[in-house]
């Protein structure tokens, strides 16, 4: 019997993944179609459901990159097979949405399905793909001008290229909706970057861009602290891209004394480079919470050669002392530093 249940597709999707089933996958995706079960659930509920637990699976540790690289594109072909097996209809004349990832989010996926729940909801959709360059939208949006941007990103270590690409279109007069896990739960760092709205899901943008095609977005009065991208956000957000890797060997030299300066692993390099990055992104918005929420996470994360639970304290340590000179900077990693727990022993 044809499994038409959400949940139960769901599984067994995630089944053909986890085995890196591909035909198998495609079969799970394309019976649910015959049986009766309209695209957009599958596209929303199995695939981008499936996608979710396997970035669940990945922060925790169980799956490596390569297993979550082969599923995304088991996935992509998936989707590819769903809208060839139901065909989006013409667009409606609500519009024109041009969907891009940010500068440097390479996940393009949840862009994808993005694009394809839209034009089912009968919008004429310009997937504009992975790592859109803020200049190469800006020229999009004034010679094409479609009517929304839709911009999408996981990592909020992205969010100064957010902004870049939020101005751009600002000076167009677009309205641009967010959407991804890069800005926050809430949509919070949607509205510290300028963002006219956030969405939590596909299903939401179309609905809100059928409630108004127009915008703004974002209904009730938020006030935000320190708005993203304030000279002093953007100089020591600067400081922090261009000492990069400077600052990258000194957090390896004091998180792990025995290694060498010119080898250091591959792992604990990205662990700490990723570590620069978010505490940027956090800077540009100010808010302590982003950064110390990656801290967490990667103290927690057991990875061989990565940065270990006992290291990210001194990691921290050496990066306030490296970077005295930007205030901001150094509040939120004597912060972070002070939310680690007691060394044992």
């Amino acid at each position: 019997m044809t499994i038409t249940d959400p949940d139960r597709l769901r599984a067994a999707y995630l089944d053909r993944l986890a085995a890196s089933d591909e035909s198998g996958a495609v079969a799970v995706a394309l019976g649910a179609l015959d049986a009766g079960v309209d695209a957009e659930t599958v596209l929303l509920d199995v695939v981008a459901g499936a996608q979710r637990e396997i970035g669940d699976r990945w922060a925790a540790g169980e799956w490596t990159v390569v297993q979550e690289h082969v599923a995304t594109h088991i996935s992509e072909r998936v989707v590819a097979a769903i809208a060839q097996r139901a065909p989006v209809p013409a667009p409606s004349g609500l519009g024109t949405v041009a969907v891009a990832c940010l500068d440097g989010e390479w996940h393009g996926l949840p862009a994808r399905l993005l694009a394809e729940v839209l034009a089912r909801h009968g919008w004429a959709v310009e997937f504009l793909g992975a790592s859109v360059p803020a200049a190469q939208l800006a020229t999009h949006v004034h010679r094409v001008g479609p009517d929304v941007v839709a911009i999408s990103s996981s990592l909020p270590s992205r969010l100064p290229a957010a902004r870049r690409m939020v101005e751009a279109c600002r000076a167009t007069g677009t309205p641009v909706l967010a959407g991804g896990p890069a800005f926050g739960e809430d949509g919070r760092w949607a509205r510290a970057v300028g963002a006219d709205g956030w969405a939590p899901d596909a299903r939401a943008a179309a609905a809100m861009l059928a409630a108004d095609p127009d915008g703004p977005w974002f209904r009730d009065e938020v006030t935000v602290a320190t708005p993203a991208g304030d000279r002093s956000a953007r100089e020591e957000q600067a400081v922090l891209h261009t000492r990069r890797a400077e600052l990258v060997r000194l957090a390896a030299a004091a998180a792990r004394p025995g290694v060498e300066i010119t080898a250091v692993p591959e792992e604990l390099a990205d662990d700490l480079g990723h570590l620069v990055d978010f505490l940027a992104a956090a800077v540009f918005v100010d808010d302590p919470t982003l950064f110390d929420g990656f801290v967490s996470w990667v103290g927690s994360v057991s990875i061989p050669s990565g940065l270990h639970a006992e290291e990210v304290g001194p990691a921290l340590d050496a990066l306030a002392v490296a970077l005295a000179d930007s205030p901001r900077t150094v509040g939120l990693l004597r912060g972070a530093r002070g939310g680690l727990p007691e060394p044992v022993g």
